[in-house]
């Protein structure tokens, strides 16, 4: 346990090292909620019988997941391993599940940091609230987390170099962004979209999320939403 403590204060002591990964992860979805908060306001989605930005919320939320788990997980690894840090690593006592398990460790405190300062201004701001139970609120961030590190990591097999990591991370990230009902509801896609779309994780996640933001859903109602999570996870679990 100490050793992989140890490995966390490493891991973390390196991300406070780059400033574009600071930028990223804990700056950019803030910017996000403030910006479209700025635009919506309180203005109400009448077909949908919400506020916007209760709406978006939830999608935010997802988007940081996302920002975390995919893109600066894959990026970041694939350009420690060109460095050849992991090959000087293999050669010392530090086993690779120690070191696998301090960077999700590691990365899962980023996201519940960042989902934290998210959560205080979409509350404090512009009166966000969560009206079902934030138990499992948090267990679903938490699964939606560790489906995207999961991604991450599994995209990271297929960089070979540091300079293909950018546009094969944000070719990932728009397609879940985009069709994941992040920023639009799923009824306004084309049908043959709707396909797409209600295959990935984020629109599921998004639904549950909003189902316990909104709705005050309870288990019963968004368990589907977990297990497709759930085998997102698997799935990609390199």
């Amino acid at each position: 346990m100490k050793v992989l403590l140890g490995q966390v204060a490493i891991e973390t002591t390196l991300f406070l090292r780059r400033k574009d990964d600071l930028f990223w992860t804990m700056i950019y979805p803030v910017l996000m909620m403030v910006f479209f908060g700025a635009i919506y306001g309180n203005q109400v989605w009448n077909d949908y019988g919400m506020r916007a930005i209760d709406y978006l919320m939830p999608g935010l939320l997802i988007l940081g997941l996302m920002v975390t788990g995919v893109m600066t997980t894959a990026s970041s690894f694939a350009e420690e391993r060109e460095k050849g840090i992991y090959h000087r690593l293999s050669l010392t006592p530090l086993k690779r599940s120690t070191l696998i398990a301090g960077q999700i460790l590691h990365r899962y405190l980023v996201i519940a940091i960042q989902s934290i300062l998210l959560l205080l201004v979409g509350i404090l701001a512009f009166k966000v609230k969560i009206t079902g139970n934030y138990f499992l609120f948090w267990l679903l961030m938490t699964f939606g987390a560790l489906c995207f590190l999961s991604m991450g990591f599994a995209l990271a097999g297929f960089i070979r170099t540091a300079r293909s990591a950018t546009p094969i991370c944000m070719t990932a990230f728009f397609i879940l962004m985009f069709l994941g009902s992040i920023f639009f509801p799923l009824d306004i896609m084309p049908g043959f979209l709707k396909v797409v779309s209600n295959s990935l994780p984020s629109t599921h996640l998004g639904d549950a999320l909003r189902l316990v933001t909104i709705d005050g859903a309870g288990i019963g109602e968004t368990w589907r939403s977990l297990l497709v999570v759930g085998v997102g996870l698997s799935a990609a679990w390199p």
